[in-house]
C-alpha cells in the first residue's frame, strides 16, 4: 500500500508541473489560439536599423506562435498602461534601465542599445508581469536573433 501511495504522490507532482512555467492571464495560449499578437510600438524608437530589428523580431515571433502582429503606435506611457491592463500582449520601444516602468512590466533583453549622455537606452520588448511562458518565448527569440540562430 505504501508503494502505491508514493506512486500516486509522484504522479500528482508530475501532473502539477506539466504546464510550468505558467502565464497568469494565459497570454501565450491566447496568442496562439487567436493567431494575433497585439503589439504596441513607440514610434520615436523605430528609426533606421531599429525599425528593421523590430520587424525581424516580430517576424520571428509570428513563426514561433503562428500568430500575426496587430500593431498600434502610441506614446510610451499610454502603451505601457495598456500592456499592464492586458489590452496589449507586447510593447516594443526604447526604455532606460532606471525607468519607473522597469518594475511594472517585464522588460526583455534589448534588441539594440545606445548611449544618451550617461544613460544606456535599450530598444526592448516588454510584456506583462506574471506571463512567464510568454516572457520565456520573447526572451528566447531575442537571444536567438542576437546570436544569429
Amino acid at each position: 500500500m505504501k508503494g502505491n501511495a508514493g506512486l500516486l504522490a509522484a504522479a500528482l507532482l508530475l501532473a502539477a508541473c506539466g504546464s510550468y512555467p505558467r502565464d497568469i492571464e494565459g497570454t501565450r495560449d491566447r496568442v496562439e489560439a487567436g493567431r494575433v499578437i497585439r503589439v504596441g510600438l513607440f514610434p520615436g524608437s523605430l528609426a533606421g536599423p531599429d525599425r528593421a530589428m523590430a520587424a525581424v523580431y516580430l517576424s520571428r515571433l509570428s513563426r514561433a506562435t503562428g500568430a500575426a502582429p496587430r500593431i498600434v503606435m502610441g506614446a510610451g506611457e499610454s502603451l505601457l498602461a495598456r500592456l499592464e491592463a492586458g489590452e496589449l500582449d507586447l510593447v516594443i520601444g526604447e526604455i532606460a534601465a532606471d525607468s519607473p516602468w522597469i518594475d511594472g512590466v517585464a522588460v526583455i533583453e534589448p534588441l539594440s542599445e545606445h548611449r544618451v549622455n550617461d544613460r544606456i537606452i535599450g530598444l526592448s520588448p516588454m510584456a506583462r508581469n506574471g506571463e512567464n511562458r510568454w516572457v520565456m518565448l520573447l526572451e528566447r527569440e531575442v537571444r536567438n536573433m542576437r546570436s544569429g540562430g
